[in-house]
């Protein structure tokens, strides 16, 4: 499960995002859309990567 979340989080972010001076302001909202959905539903499924990064983004997540 561990390498399912990171190979899917490596692809919304793509090469680009490291490599780009600047990305444009709807592809940024949509990786964030992504991402953030992503995390939540493998934190959801037990996944202890996702669990941290939740964890770490109290005002991004909301844990009950």
């Amino acid at each position: 499960m561990e390498k399912n979340f990171i190979t899917e989080f490596t692809q919304i972010l793509g090469d680009n995002f490291f490599l780009s001076d600047m990305i444009w302001q709807e592809e940024l909202f949509e990786k964030q859309e992504k991402l953030s959905q992503l995390i939540a539903e493998y934190a959801n499924k037990g996944c202890q990567s996702a669990i941290v990064m939740v964890n770490n983004l109290p005002m991004t997540f909301n844990v009950e």
